[in-house]
């Protein structure tokens, strides 16, 4: 016997990867990002954010959380924090091309 337990006692089955899975993932994700986003809040994950998100989305975010492998979850919630600072990044960098168009 090891020093550690990988099996972590008892799992939460994942649900399977199936096309018609996928697909209500994704719908699970899009409903929540939709209700974050009528709310205002960014990045789901920040813990200054916890109760704004259990009080304005906690259905949606119940909904994604049950239709969704947990690595999905995670990797979904980062890379929407990660896609909004590159589309600021490039609109920020699409105004300071123009204005340097302007001066010359």
């Amino acid at each position: 016997m090891g020093l550690f337990s990988f099996d972590g006692g008892k799992k939460e089955p994942q649900p399977p990867n199936t096309r018609s899975q996928r697909k209500l993932c994704w719908e699970s994700r899009d409903g929540f990002f939709q209700c974050l986003d009528k709310a205002n809040i960014l990045d789901a994950m920040d813990p200054k954010n916890s109760k704004s998100v259990n009080a304005q989305c906690k259905v949606e975010n119940e909904k994604f959380e049950e239709n969704c492998a947990h690595s999905w979850i995670k990797y979904f919630k980062e890379k929407r924090v990660i896609d909004f600072k590159r589309e600021e990044a490039i609109k920020k960098i699409e105004q300071e091309a123009k204005q340097r168009e302007q001066k010359q």
